[in-house]
């Protein structure tokens, strides 16, 4: 039997958490994942206490692998859970997702068993609070930033819908292995790196359907906009290690 350990990285999502646990433990519940955890990356607010209340685990990032130091984010979150968290493979889903529901997992378990495949990225349609459709559907950051650096590297990136979304399933071999970006440039990394490691017939894009997921506000998108740069620029400099970069300098980490 495959194990599946779905890992859910937050930091101060109080709001939002009480949706998201419950769908974590009903995915316990069902069996479709063998283990669900909240990795807190030091949450000042009620996160841990709303996602314990609903059973579901939570771990503070800091600590597992307590030597690397102070936690840097979600790069740093998940690269401490792969490597703390035993699993076959791994679902990594954000805590922020409005309408987040039991399909939005199973859509990545149909797909785990298929020869061949070794990354999964989550594909959707953007929609607001009330289900009406973003403007742009892949969002403002990925359509002039992600996406023109990632067809820079192959084509096939470029054509995923989602490229830069936080809703992956990742073997855990692959994933052990990986270097990780602090900072929003972390999904625009692992994609790259996932590409070399695997090439695009080791990487597939699931169907998720609907997703609401938080808007930025215009004058929010430069330091994305910066970080997505950074995170396929370090590509450049960090392909031989493994460990933790951040969008400002290359660390050397190892687990």
């Amino acid at each position: 039997m495959i194990s599946v350990a779905l890992l859910v990285p937050a930091f101060n999502e109080e709001s939002a958490m009480a949706r998201t646990a419950q769908v974590m433990r009903e995915a316990l519940d069902a069996g479709i994942v063998q283990r669900a955890v909240v990795l807190d990356g030091g949450s000042t607010d009620n996160t841990a206490a709303v996602a314990i209340a609903s059973g579901v685990e939570v771990v503070p990032v800091a600590t597992l692998l307590p030597h690397l130091g102070d936690v840097l984010g979600k790069g740093d979150s998940l690269f401490r859970g792969v490597h703390s968290v035993d699993a076959d493979w791994y679902i990594f889903l954000d805590a922020d997702l409005g309408n987040v529901s039991l399909q939005h997992i199973t859509a990545f378990t149909q797909h785990i068993a298929e020869p061949g495949i070794s990354f999964l990225k989550g594909g959707f349609a953007r929609v607001d609070e009330n289900g009406v459709a973003r403007d742009i559907p892949a969002g403002r950051v990925t359509e002039l930033i992600g996406r023109p650096l990632l067809r820079r590297v192959h084509n096939s990136l470029a054509a995923f819908s989602q490229p830069l979304s936080g809703q992956v399933a990742i073997a855990g071999p692959l994933a052990r292995s990986l270097t990780f970006v602090t900072g929003y440039g972390v999904e625009v990394a692992m994609m790259i790196d996932v590409f070399r490691a695997v090439g695009a017939e080791g990487m597939q894009e699931v169907d998720l359907g609907l997703v609401n997921n938080r808007w930025k506000p215009d004058d929010a998108l430069g330091e994305v906009t910066d970080q997505v740069l950074a995170g396929a620029t370090l590509r450049v400099v960090t392909m031989s290690n493994h460990g933790i970069v951040t969008h400002e300098l290359v660390q050397n980490r190892e687990p």
